[in-house]
Formats: structure tokens, sequence, C-alpha cells
């Protein structure tokens, strides 16, 4: 279960005007920071190895250039503006050091090609270690869970789900069944449960959220908090403005 004060977790930071504060951007962690709110953002390998805050597989649609960011050094990344801003793709060890615990954090582990990512696991939880902040983890992969669950089982861990027959026109269709129903739960044990707010009458989640802590992705809306209020714990919301 999750016990955190804040129930709202900004979607990759407080982002806003893209020439400010991008998506998954130090700026928008700041903002976020700053502002109170919890903080959800995504963990992927560069070429080399280190561990990058970025969500797409492509760099194309937040940084203009071809490519994966697997295909490039982390110092080949730092050449690419986020959006229109000065910004640029953090490492996690930076984004640990500026939210300073001041926040909890929500990090996902992207699975580039729906692949498990063991290094990425090990990695990041060595670098996880000292950190002296709250956080937790999540994932559309349930390796990624259970790995935490046998060398981590303290880390409070997340299965994201939706309704994949429905957002998703690839993939195989057995794998969509098993993620839906979320059956791998019973061996992963997740913590909580990260669905999206859209399809949240649908049968297997009104189930496992008596047994594991709901949290709603993604909001961008009153109206849309107001009608997920019922049904979910924490929300991951969009769309909100910092102060300044």
């Amino acid at each position: 279960m999750l016990t955190y004060k804040t129930k709202l977790f900004a979607h990759r930071g407080l982002h806003g005007d893209p020439s400010q504060a991008p998506e998954n951007s130090l700026e928008a962690f700041r903002r976020a920071a700053e502002a109170g709110y919890g903080i959800e953002l995504d963990i992927q390998f560069s070429r080399d190895r280190q561990i990058v805050v970025f969500h797409d597989d492509s760099l194309e649609r937040v940084c203009g250039v071809c490519g994966r960011v697997s295909d490039y050094t982390y110092e080949e990344l730092r050449a690419f503006p986020l959006r229109t801003s000065q910004e640029r793709i953090p490492l996690l060890s930076q984004v640990l050091a500026l939210v300073d615990g001041r926040v909890p954090l929500i990090i996902e582990f992207k699975t580039p090609g729906n692949h498990f990512n063991r290094q990425l696991c090990e990695d990041a939880a060595a670098l996880l270690d000292p950190y002296n902040g709250p956080y937790c983890i999540e994932a559309f992969h349930p390796e990624v869970l259970y790995w935490f669950r046998r060398n981590r089982p303290l880390v409070r861990r997340g299965q994201l789900c939706t309704k994949f027959f429905r957002t998703h026109a690839w993939g195989l269709r057995w794998q969509f069944f098993l993620l839906e129903t979320q059956l791998s739960n019973l061996i992963t044990k997740p913590d909580f449960i990260a669905y999206d707010t859209r399809f949240r009458n649908n049968l297997a989640f009104r189930f496992w959220r008596h047994f594991c802590t709901p949290v709603g992705w993604t909001l961008r809306s009153a109206e849309a908090m107001e009608e997920a209020r019922n049904d979910f714990e924490y929300f991951i919301v969009e769309r909100v403005r910092s102060s300044d």
C-alpha cells in the first residue's frame, strides 16, 4: 500500500510552456517539487548505459531528431534540446539530487519493445538505495515488479495497466489478456495498481483495487478528477500549472 501525504503527482513534472519547462525536464521537476506535487517520471538506458529520464522510445516528438534514446550515448543526447527550451535530457541522478526527498517520486521503468531489462533494474536500484527520500517504482512489464519483489522487497511497486485491446493496435493477444486481467499480480504482489482512468469500470481493476492502492492516470481536467475521485486514492495529473 502507498501512504504518501500528497495525493497528486505531476505527470512528467510540472510542465507547461515547452520553451521553459518541457516534460521530464529538470525545470519541470523543480516546479513540481516547489509546488508540493509528487512527481511521476520515466527512466531508460542511453547507449552507454546511463539512466536517463525520458518517456518515448523515439526522440522525434520531444527532441525533433531521428532515432531512439538507446541509439545515443548520454553525451550525444545532451546535444538535443527538449522541445523549444534550453533544457536537456536529465540523468536520474540529477533528478534525485534536485528533488532531494522534498516530494515523493513514482519512477516508471520503460521497457521498449516490451523487453524486460534486468540491467536497468539492477543499476537503478543501486542508484536509489542511498536516496534519502520517498519513492516507488512502476512498470507495464510484470518482470520489473518481480525483480523488485525478489531483490528490493521494501521498495513499493506498482503494476501499470490499461485496456490493451482498446489502446494497442499491435502485440500478442495472449499477453494482452494476461496484462488486462492482471493475473501476474498473484506472483509479483504489487503494492498499487496504476490504472488508466478511462477504463476504471473494468472488472479486473475493480477486483484488484481492493487489494492494492489504486492510482489513476492521467487526469487533465477538474471534471476528469471529479469523475474518478471515488475510484482512486492517488492521481497522476497533467495540465497543472506552477504559480510563477
